[in-house]
């Protein structure tokens, strides 16, 4: 069964702690933030430290250019909108 982890939850670990999330377990993005400033370590079902779920290189475009983002899990996969002027765009 899937576990869901949010800021609240990360929020009650104590700095350093490990958050370890099982294969289908999922963590909100603002989890994920908050755990990355409160030094909480992500781990997941293989036992390897994570980065935020999006990956490394989605996350670091995202957080280079100040934009809107809309994050959805769809069959287990992050699907990132980019909110414009001109309505939403896929961010890829």
């Amino acid at each position: 069964m899937a576990r869901l982890f949010t800021e609240s939850d990360v929020a009650k670990l104590p700095r350093g702690a490990e958050l370890a999330l099982g294969p289908k377990d999922i963590a909100t993005p603002s989890a994920l933030d908050l755990a990355h400033l409160r030094g909480v370590r992500v781990v997941r079902g293989s036992g390897e430290a994570s980065s935020p779920a999006l990956g490394d290189t989605l996350w670091q475009r995202m957080l280079a250019e100040d934009a809107t983002y809309v994050v959805q899990v769809v069959a287990g996969r992050p699907v990132v909108t980019r909110l414009t002027s001109a309505g939403p765009v896929p961010f890829q």
